[in-house]
């Protein structure tokens, strides 16, 4: 059983370190090129979510949202309050503090 697990924590960390630089290379992309398709912007912010337990991913998250608020800032507020949910613990939230 503990093999198992190791072998599994082991590929999980290998698909984290693949969608690190995928992500990072359509977060430039759409922030270098303006985008403003909320869809697109939106569609990424959904795959990087799940990820977001990784610190480099969770930087490209940022960033996004960073340039998603000048956009939608609803919608912005609305993926910040899902990473909360997602991925903060009680110990780690700082009062004024945010994505």
């Amino acid at each position: 059983m503990t093999s198992n697990l190791h072998q599994l924590a082991g590929e999980m960390v290998a698909l984290f370190r693949q969608a690190v630089p995928l992500a990072n290379a359509e977060v430039d992309d759409i922030i270098r090129n303006c985008e403003r398709d909320t869809h697109r912007i939106e569609h990424q912010l959904d795959h990087m979510l799940g990820f977001c337990c990784d610190p480099d991913m969770l930087l490209a998250f940022k960033r996004l949202c960073r340039y998603y608020y000048d956009i939608d800032p609803v919608a912005t507020a609305g993926y910040v309050h899902a990473y909360r949910e997602m991925w903060d613990t009680p110990d780690e939230v700082v009062p004024g503090g945010g994505v």
